[in-house]
């Protein structure tokens, strides 16, 4: 089941999404709305993200925060039925641009 995040992980797929989609730090920093620094400790697991910030990433990444904090792409049960799934693709949502 669950234990923790491993943030390593979590740097290295923020990484290569933003690379995918041909981002510097900046441009993927000004369109969450924090620094690039920040965006760079991310990566290097240097910090955590809130998860306010983490479904910003995923939103403008155009990635599910399921892949982006965990490496897979489904939660662990019925998506219409599971209100933490419910109440993050709200918030997801909120922030796609």
């Amino acid at each position: 089941m669950f234990t923790e995040l491993d943030y390593r992980a979590f740097g290295r797929r923020l990484h290569e999404r933003r690379r995918a989609l041909n981002l510097t730090q900046a441009n993927l920093a000004a369109g969450i709305g924090v620094s690039a620094s920040f965006i760079g400790h991310l990566e290097r697991a240097e910090k955590v993200p809130s998860l306010e910030t983490a479904a910003r990433l995923s939103a403008y990444l155009d990635v599910s925060l399921d892949w982006l904090a965990l490496g897979r792409k489904g939660a662990g049960c019925d998506r219409s039925r599971c209100p933490l799934y419910m109440d993050l693709a709200r918030l997801t949502q909120a922030y796609r641009p």
